[in-house]
């Protein structure tokens, strides 16, 4: 059988698993849709108010006006108010305070401010070791930030960065597991793999196949969900949002450069490669197993073990520093972008999104070229 033909044929026996499509339609049919829905109607077609530019001096002024006279009724809003006409009082206060937050200048200026202070201190003690060059690399990149303004904002772009490191991170992982779990430990439980390829070449390219046909299932699986995630956020919230800089999402503080959109197309590509990254570990240990729940429940542990450890001991630096390094932390996305995180590597400041891809990229390599001995020598054996 040719090369390519071999793909297809395994590519068809992953798409072909019933138990895949049951998992995505419960979980995304019965679980994430209904509960989205339920979020978008509480809301109330409401999506929040972010400043996203420098107030001008009319602004301040009729927000100042606003403030002073809606003061009273929010005082006395729980006896004077219906219950609407609080709610309206409350995002006009919210939306008022952005701007006058805003008057006193970028959100992160502060922060530049105190890095400024401790680079000339550093550099004044004549300590510019790892410390004075991170703290610098942080600072210029905050310096060229565009302007970050006040409040929050929750349309369909926010809904849609939040849907990655939620259900998209349960719900890709499940489906690689459940996906990917079979595609070795299935030849062994039917005996297929005594006869299927005997040669040497044969094997390998049995290997190849596989390999080819979980990244792509793995690409189609990303794919997907990203159709999912968009039609959906998109239909339900206020569509807005997309050029507004990452920093305006409250969890993110780490310095890049990207608006809310950027940062959609790098989580899609970013959380594809830990996908395939953490499917090669599971082809590997599906490899090393007659039995598919076997590999099922130890690539489930390493995918999930991260999660519940941190969930145990969150404050631990330990803790956090496995996570940050786990194929979770990877497929999750939000942690590399969460705060500025440099690690000294030789004397200099290497960044975690960086380290942490490039660390992956790495592992991979060996885990596939044990993948294709142990295939082999099982074979033989």
């Amino acid at each position: 059988m040719k090369p390519l033909s071999l793909t297809r044929f395994e590519l068809y026996k992953l798409f072909s698993r019933k138990s895949v499509w049951i998992f995505f339609a419960i979980m995304v049919f019965f679980i994430y849709l209904p509960l989205q829905i339920l979020m978008s109607s509480s809301s109330g077609g409401y999506a929040g108010y972010y400043q996203s530019a420098p107030p001008t001096a009319q602004q301040v002024q009729q927000a100042k006006a606003e403030m002073k006279k809606i003061a009273p009724k929010l005082e006395g809003r729980n006896v004077n108010l219906s219950n609407k006409e609080e709610i309206a009082l409350v995002r006009e206060d919210e939306r008022n305070s952005a701007i006058l937050n805003a008057e006193t200048g970028s959100a992160i200026k502060p922060t530049l401010e105190m890095l400024q202070q401790f680079i000339n201190k550093l550099k004044a003690q004549g300590k510019i070791g790892f410390t004075y060059r991170a703290d610098t690399l942080e600072y210029n990149m905050m310096k060229h930030l565009p302007y970050i303004g006040f409040g929050h904002y929750n349309g369909a772009s926010n809904m849609m960065v939040d849907f990655f490191k939620t259900y998209g991170l349960i719900i890709f992982g499940a489906l690689i597991l459940v996906g990917l779990s079979p595609i070795f430990s299935e030849e062994y439980s039917l005996g297929t793999d005594s006869f299927l390829l005997t040669t040497k070449r044969g094997r390998r390219q049995l290997v190849t196949a596989k390999i080819l046909a979980s990244m792509l299932y793995v690409l189609v699986m990303e794919g997907i969900l990203l159709v999912v995630n968009v039609a959906s956020n998109l239909s339900l919230f206020d569509i807005g949002g997309f050029n507004y800089p990452l920093q305006s999402i409250a969890l993110y503080s780490a310095p890049f450069h990207l608006t809310v959109g950027q940062y959609i197309a790098v989580e899609v590509l970013i959380q594809l490669l830990g996908g395939i990254a953490f499917g090669f570990l599971v082809l590997l240990l599906s490899s090393f197993n007659r039995s598919t729940l076997a590999t099922f429940f130890v690539s489930a542990g390493v995918f999930a073990l991260p999660e519940l450890i941190v969930m145990m001991f969150g404050l631990k630096n330990w803790a956090q520093t496995l996570m940050d390094f786990s194929y979770t932390g990877l497929i999750q996305v939000s942690r590399l972008f969460q705060s500025f995180i440099a690690y000294n590597v030789f004397g200099y400041p290497v960044l975690y999104p960086i380290l942490v891809i490039g660390l992956a990229i790495l592992v991979s390599i060996p885990i596939v070229w044990l993948t294709y001995r142990v295939y082999c020598r099982h074979q033989i054996a």
